[in-house]
């Protein structure tokens, strides 16, 4: 037998002899067993094994012994595997009349309702069997899923060793033993039975080929061959070493895969489909494992108080998409922000958990996220293909990409990214001959003007790039002339954010008076790591905490208290510290100059306690 013709390369020695062993005329009294892990491919493999044995001649019965509870649903899982068409009276007979040869006493069912008509002791009646029913030496007895059977084990091995020491049918068992609970019983039975054992080699490469052969629609089956190292790279990423899971998400996609999905204007973008089958592998895989919380994409939560995360990195969360420990592990393994694994959690979750395919919402979602570009194609994308353009065409999109900055013609981040990416990168590839450095002093004004100022994000301490990215790679990403320039746009994100202080600082303290409940959610969860009280005179605070009633006011020190000690992950005090302690001296004062005997009764009693209860409180924290 050629190299060709093994089924696996690195399990040829179990080929070799099993057919040796189901191919010679020896008796040899004994079954082979076949180990392996779950997923590894071992089933995969034996009924590759057993279509060849078919191919020549051979009569197989193959049982999977997964959840059997009795020694009849065996019998009744053998005849069924030999003769699947039952129902009739004669079927029934003839199955009876099987399991006779392995027992002394036929029951013989003639009315088909289970109960015993009669019975044959002593022997078995004359009746001449067809021949798919005969035992001989081109029968093969093959029992899988050994570990998963709720008999004792020990005792199917006894059930089997009938079959083998009676009738001499040659046996194959395939099991998982590491989850075999081993005893002296179980020992003694294998011993008695078992001949032959082989480890099975787990051989991914040919199992995922195998698996890819068995897509019914001929065009995707190519398509996923073609791709076979992204579709392999991709399980192998994952790590869920499960051959039966893969092969229910290949056939899932199949279900899902529409070939004008991934076309626009009557072409298919190779590219888009390879992104969608990587996000879906990644997903299906990832969701049986059972990583995701209630949805596609959700993570369990971080508990209150078990984070030991660094603010930054809580800033990082907030741009990303990703939050929570799980979620940014998952996000490290991956490197695929929220946005490129291209449909919406909801979407995702319909697809993958409620089994519904909407044409309408997924070409939405697709037009939105890659196919509008080719509509009303921006610069930077005909440039991101540039490899496929002449110089001439080439040059030209080049003198419109360095205009398009000089004339601050870009509208939104993703224009500006990519423009910018591809005149650094050319730059640095001698593909232009003109300087960039000014052109990015103008990018980054212009992106000061478009970007979207989100509350929750104060500053790109860690600028997630991927995500303005509408999908696409950025070839200048890992350039530090590039690196320069996103470091300029976050302080510019950053400096447009802080021009807004002066209307939070009035919001601020329009709470204070009106809502003491939002003032002091704004204090211990949106500013919670912003020194947003940096940005007004301490004067002003305490004249509002004066004006506004009692119990706002109390309530606005608590907001303080909660914000410099039980909320505070982010040493927030040590930022603000300078204008607490003018708060402190400014109420001082404001005790030596009243005149009311209110408002002394106040600052002494209540307000000046407190500030100091709080900056002691601080100083623990």
């Amino acid at each position: 037998m050629t190299q060709e013709n093994w089924i696996s390369a690195p399990n040829k020695h179990i080929e070799e002899y099993l057919d040796y062993y189901f191919d010679g005329k020896k008796n040899f009294q004994y079954a082979v067993l076949l180990n392996g892990a779950w997923g590894s491919g071992k089933t995969w493999f034996v009924k590759k094994y057993l279509e060849k044995k078919e191919d020549q001649g051979k009569k197989i019965c193959y049982v999977s012994l997964n959840g059997i509870a009795k020694t009849s649903m065996i019998d009744e899982a053998i005849f069924k595997s030999i003769h699947p068409i039952l129902g009739s009276k004669g079927a029934k007979l003839a199955g009876q009349i099987l399991k006779g040869t392995l027992k002394t006493t036929i029951k013989v069912d003639l009315g088909g309702d289970s109960k015993s008509d009669g019975s044959i002791s002593g022997g078995i009646p004359k009746i001449e069997l067809p021949d798919y029913l005969k035992i001989n030496d081109n029968f093969i007895l093959v029992f899988d899923d050994l570990e998963r059977c709720e008999l004792k084990k020990e005792e199917v091995l006894g059930y089997i060793n009938y079959f083998v020491e009676q009738d001499n049918i040659k046996t194959l068992i395939v099991s998982n033993e590491d989850e075999i609970k081993d005893n002296d019983d179980y020992a003694r039975k294998k011993e008695k039975l078992i001949g032959a054992t082989f480890s099975y080699i787990e051989d991914q490469d040919v199992a995922i080929t195998s698996i890819l052969q068995e897509v019914g629609n001929e065009e995707l089956r190519d398509i996923l061959i073609l791709n076979f190292e992204l579709v392999a790279n991709t399980f192998n990423q994952v790590g869920y070493k499960n051959l039966r899971s893969f092969k229910q998400t290949i056939f899932d996609f199949e279900r899902f895969y529409k070939k004008e999905y991934f076309e626009w204007k009557d072409s298919f973008y190779p590219e888009i489909f390879e992104k969608f089958l990587r996000a879906f592998l990644i997903l299906s895989l990832e969701n049986k494992k059972g990583i995701f919380h209630k949805q596609i994409l959700n993570f369990i939560p971080d508990l209150d108080g078990k984070s030991n995360q660094k603010p930054v990195d809580k800033i990082a969360e907030a741009i990303s998409g990703f939050e929570g420990e799980n979620a940014q592990e998952f996000k490290k393994k991956y490197q695929i922000n929220l946005k490129e694994y291209i449909f919406s959690k909801k979407l995702w979750d319909e697809i993958l958990n409620k089994n519904i395919i909407d044409d309408k919402i997924i070409d939405t979602e697709l037009y939105e996220k890659y196919f509008i570009f080719q509509e009303d194609q921006p610069t930077w994308y005909k440039l991101w293909y540039y490899l496929n353009l002449s110089d001439e065409v080439f040059s030209s999109l080049v003198i419109d990409a360095k205009e398009s900055i000089e004339q601050s013609q870009l509208s939104n981040m993703t224009d500006i990214l990519h423009t910018v990416s591809m005149l650094v990168y050319f730059k640095e590839k001698d593909l232009i001959s003109f300087s960039v450095e000014s052109l990015l002093v103008l990018a980054v004004d212009q992106f000061k003007k478009v970007v979207n100022l989100q509350e929750n994000i104060k500053k790109f301490a860690y600028f997630d790039i991927r995500e303005g990215a509408g999908g696409y790679g950025l070839y200048a990403r890992e350039l530090p002339i590039f690196q320069e320039f996103l470091k300029n746009i976050s302080q510019a994100y950053e400096d447009k954010y802080f021009e807004k202080n002066i209307e939070r600082v009035e919001e601020l303290l329009d709470l204070m008076e009106h809502d003491n409940y939002e003032f002091y959610q704004q204090m211990t969860s949106k500013y919670y790591d912003y020194p947003i009280l940096n940005s007004f005179e301490s004067i002003y605070f305490l004249d509002q905490l004066l004006k506004i009633d009692y119990e706002n006011a109390m309530s606005a020190l608590d907001g303080l208290k909660s914000r410099y000690t039980v909320h505070s992950q982010s040493k927030i005090y040590l930022q603000e510290e300078e204008w607490f302690e003018k708060l402190i001296e400014l109420t001082n004062e404001k005790l030596i100059q009243s005149t009311g005997l209110l408002e002394k009764h106040k600052i002494q009693d209540n307000f000046l306690p407190k500030l100091i209860e709080i900056k002691q409180e601080a100083y623990k924290g």
